[in-house]
C-alpha cells in the first residue's frame, strides 16, 4: 500500500511539472496603424501655374485621419531643405488598402529661381496621422516643369535694398505699387523704374536676384522694367566704404612737405593747398597707398595716427574703419 501511494504521487508530480512547461504563451497582436504613401506625380507649367496631381494610398491596417499633402519644385525626386514650396491641400479620412487622387494648381512664387524642376509630392505633411513608417510619405514626378519666369498675370515687380540703402519706385504706368512692390494686372504692359539710393558710408554695389533680368540701366544704378511678362525681384546692394585722411606736420605758412594717396577699389582727393587729402575705399578690400614728399630743406621723420614708423611709402591694406595718418617733416 505504501509502495502505491508513494507511484501515485510521482505520476501526479510528473503530470504537473508536464503541463507547467508545454503551456503556451499568448502572442500580443499588433497595433493597427494607417500607413500613408504617395503614388503617382504628375505636374505641368502653363504661365506661372502649375497644375500637379498625385494619389494618396493608405497602405496599413487603420482607417487615417484628415491629413494634407504639401508640394514641392525640386531639383531631383527627393525633398530637401533647399526645395521650394508650392503649397498644400487637405485630404479626408482614407480606409486602410483605399486611396485618394487629389489635384490642385498653385502659383509659382516670384523669388523661384529659372530652370528646371520636378515636382515632390508629400502626404501628411503636417504629421497628424500615427503611421508605421514616418520616412516614406514623398513621391517625385518623373516629368519635369521648366519655370521661366513669365505669367498671363498678374504679375508682380518687386525691388528690396540690402543694408546700407533704400530703393523707391517711381514712374509706375499700367499696374499700382505698395512701396516697392508693384503689381501689374496684365502681362506684358506697364512700366516701374528702382531707383537705389546708399546710406552714408556707402556706395550702391549691384542688383541681384534670381529673377532680376530684363530691364534697362540708368544713372546711379537706376533699373527700369518695360513691358515685363513675368515676375521679377531684384535686391540691390550697398558697399561699405572707409576713409583714410592724410595730413603733414608741422603746418607752416610754407608748406614743409606733401602727402600723396593712391587706391585700389576706390579714389583719392589730394589737396595741394595743404599738402594732405583723403581716400574712400571699400572696406576690407581697397588698399591706400601714403606717399610723403618733403620739400627743400625738411626731410620726412615718420608717420603718426594711424600710421607709424620711417616706411615710405606707407601702404593700408583693406582697412575696416576710417584712418588718420600723419606725416611729419623736420630740419635734422
Amino acid at each position: 500500500m505504501r509502495k502505491l501511494s508513494l507511484l501515485l504521487v510521482a505520476v501526479l508530480s510528473t503530470s504537473t511539472v508536464a503541463t507547467v512547461v508545454s503551456a503556451p504563451a499568448q502572442a500580443k497582436p499588433p497595433t493597427p496603424r494607417a500607413e500613408l504613401v504617395t503614388k503617382k506625380v504628375t505636374a505641368s507649367l502653363v504661365s506661372g501655374k502649375v497644375t500637379a496631381g498625385a494619389t494618396v494610398k493608405n497602405k496599413g491596417n487603420k482607417r487615417a485621419k484628415a491629413s494634407s499633402l504639401a508640394f514641392y519644385l525640386s531639383s531631383d525626386t527627393r525633398l530637401d531643405g533647399g526645395d521650394s514650396p508650392l503649397g498644400s491641400v487637405q485630404l479626408g479620412r482614407i480606409k486602410a488598402k483605399k486611396s485618394q487622387p487629389v489635384t490642385a494648381t498653385f502659383t509659382v512664387s516670384a523669388t523661384v529661381a529659372l530652370g528646371t524642376y520636378h515636382v515632390v509630392a508629400c502626404a501628411d505633411a503636417g504629421k497628424a496621422v500615427k503611421e508605421r513608417k514616418e520616412t516614406n510619405n514623398c513621391k517625385g514626378s518623373t516629368g519635369t516643369v521648366v519655370v521661366n519666369g513669365e505669367t498671363t498675370g498678374p504679375l508682380t515687380v518687386s525691388a528690396a535694398a540690402g543694408p546700407g540703402g533704400t530703393v523707391a519706385a517711381s514712374g509706375v504706368t499700367g499696374g499700382t505699387c505698395a512701396g516697392t512692390v508693384c503689381t501689374f494686372p496684365t502681362s506684358g504692359t506697364g512700366t516701374v523704374t528702382f531707383t537705389p539710393t546708399a546710406s552714408a558710408g556707402y556706395r550702391f554695389g549691384s542688383w541681384g536676384g534670381a529673377t532680376c533680368t530684363g530691364y534697362t540701366t540708368g544713372a546711379d544704378g537706376e533699373i527700369t522694367f518695360t513691358n515685363p511678362t513675368g515676375h521679377k525681384a531684384c535686391t540691390a546692394t550697398f558697399v561699405e566704404q572707409v576713409t583714410v585722411t592724410y595730413a603733414v606736420s608741422p603746418v607752416q605758412l610754407l608748406l614743409v612737405g606733401s602727402v600723396a594717396g593712391a587706391a585700389s577699389n576706390g579714389t583719392c582727393t589730394n589737396d595741394p593747398l595743404t599738402g594732405g587729402g583723403s581716400c574712400v575705399v571699400d572696406a576690407g578690400v581697397g588698399t591706400v597707398t601714403l606717399t610723403a614728399s618733403p620739400l627743400l630743406l625738411p626731410t620726412f621723420k615718420g608717420w603718426t595716427g594711424g600710421c607709424t614708423g620711417l616706411t615710405n611709402p606707407f601702404v593700408l591694406t583693406a582697412p575696416a574703419a576710417d584712418v588718420t595718418c600723419t606725416a611729419t617733416f623736420g630740419l635734422i
